[in-house]
C-alpha cells in the first residue's frame, strides 16, 4: 500500500462508484480493517474538505468516543443486533451524514439514490480509498491527496 508523498496517508486504489450505486471495497482495506463478508456497517460522510464517505465496522464505532451518538442515532438495538432505521436510511448527526447498509460476499456496498446525491456524487465518481482512522476506511471524492492521486498511474482500480 503506497503513500503519495513522504509522510502522507496511505493509499489502497481507487474505486469507482459504478450503475446501480455499487461500490467495491479494496482487498487490503478489507483484511486491514478486518470486516466481514456480509457485514452490517455504518457509513458516515467524509469531511467538507475530502468529502466521500467512510465504511466502519459497528464493532469499531461501539467503542469510540462518537459512538453512543451514532448507533443511538440510527437506532441499534444490541439485544437483536438489529436497526430501528432501514438500510441506507440518511441520518443526520451534526454535520455529518449516517447510515447502516451491508457489506455483500463480493465485498460490494450498495449506495442507494439519495446517499449518492446527498454525498454530492454521481454514477462514475472516482473515490480514492485512504487509510482512514482506526475505525474503518475513506473514500475521498477531492482534496490534496485526490489530487496527488491522479498523478499515480501506478494505483489499483476496484
Amino acid at each position: 500500500m503506497p503513500q503519495l508523498v513522504k509522510g502522507g496517508k496511505y493509499v489502497f486504489g481507487w474505486a469507482g462508484l459504478k450503475k446501480d450505486g455499487l461500490i467495491r471495497m479494496p482487498d487490503k482495506a478489507f483484511e486491514e480493517y478486518k470486516f466481514e463478508m456480509t457485514e452490517k456497517i455504518i457509513l458516515m460522510s467524509g469531511s467538507k474538505a475530502s468529502g466521500g464517505f467512510s465504511i466502519n465496522r459497528l464493532h469499531g464505532i461501539l467503542g469510540s468516543k462518537i459512538g453512543q451518538q451514532i448507533i443511538d442515532s440510527i437506532g441499534y438495538l444490541r439485544e437483536s443486533r438489529s436497526f430501528k432505521t432501514q438500510r441506507s436510511e440518511i441520518i443526520e448527526v451534526g454535520d455529518r451524514l449516517i447510515c447502516w447498509t451491508i457489506l455483500d460476499e463480493k465485498k460490494i456496498i450498495c449506495l442507494s439514490n439519495e446517499l449518492i446525491d446527498s454525498l454530492g456524487l454521481k454514477i462514475g465518481s472516482k473515490l480514492l480509498v485512504v487509510r482512514g482512522s482506526g475505525l474503518g476506511p475513506a473514500f475521498i471524492a477531492r482534496g490534496p491527496i485526490y489530487e496527488e492521486a491522479l498523478k499515480h498511474d501506478d494505483l489499483p482500480a476496484y
